[in-house]
């Protein structure tokens, strides 16, 4: 005698059972009221679920699907590597403004030291001095506090860009055209 559960159930729907074991089953479920009870709830969820009509798609839905996945892949690092060199390009103009300044304040206050007998050569000494203690007064005391606030500053505004760009990313793969 078989012992009956929802797997042998299932197969006696499904018409899975050999003659000998469907006429045990059948034996059993016309003797259990409770076999019954759930032989007919089984049955009822196994016609529901006959009932239900599969999705159908497009017959180009996998080539849509497959071009719009490969065309987001090269956009967004494409906007990434823009935001990155933008940001690059901003940080190298600000530093050579900052050495263009230092520059033109060494030249202004080693100018009155040349005179019209020296050469070029001879002021380079000046020049390179000059240099150098302009840019130890830059990046020591508050110069160094306004150069350290102008890279957080631009940190700021990158990272705020970086995440907007992200976000607007994330929204166009989930909100994106439907199929």
């Amino acid at each position: 005698m078989i012992q009956i559960t929802d797997e042998i159930l299932n197969k006696y729907l499904d018409g899975e059972l050999g003659k000998e074991e469907i006429r045990e089953v059948d034996l059993l479920i016309s003797n259990s009221d409770e076999l019954q009870k759930k032989f007919n709830a089984l049955k009822l969820v196994h016609e529901k679920l006959a009932e239900l009509n599969e999705d159908e798609v497009s017959t180009g839905f996998t080539n849509i699907l497959m071009k719009q996945i490969a065309k987001k892949k090269f956009v967004i690092p494409k906007q990434q590597k823009y935001f990155i060199a933008s940001v690059a390009t901003f940080i190298t103009i600000l530093c050579l403004v900052i050495f263009g300044f230092s520059i033109s304040a060494v030249i202004s206050s080693t100018s009155s030291s040349i005179g019209d007998s020296s050469s070029l050569f001879d002021s380079i000494p000046n020049l390179s001095e000059g240099l150098l203690t302009t840019i130890k007064q830059l990046f020591s005391g508050t110069g160094l506090s306004i150069i350290g606030s102008i890279f957080s500053i631009i940190v700021l505004i990158s990272g705020y860009f970086f995440f907007e760009m992200q976000k607007r990313s994330k929204a166009n793969l989930g909100n994106g055209q439907h199929l």
